[in-house]
């Protein structure tokens, strides 16, 4: 099975959500910007800033997990040193 659209879309490699987080943070992020833009507290363009801007907190937390914790990573082939 094929890695899901959201972490390949930012190109994950360290944090790894699962469908309920995805979700949460893609669609949830645009029905939150229609439900602002709808009742007049937010521009439109929030439908389309919310899920980018999540996107890059997102990714942001990639870099960061990735520079603070590199023996962390599941991926890699060595054991963590204790």
């Amino acid at each position: 099975m094929s890695e899901p659209l959201y972490p390949r879309l930012l190109r994950l490699e360290h944090v790894h959500p699962n469908a309920w987080q995805r979700a949460l943070l893609g669609e949830g992020m645009a029905v939150l910007g229609v439900l602002l833009s709808l009742a007049d507290l937010a521009s439109a363009w929030s439908i389309v800033v919310l899920p980018v801007a999540m996107g890059a907190v997102v990714k942001a937390h990639d870099l960061v997990t990735g520079l603070l914790a590199p023996d962390l990573d599941p991926d890699s082939e060595k054991a963590p040193t204790p």
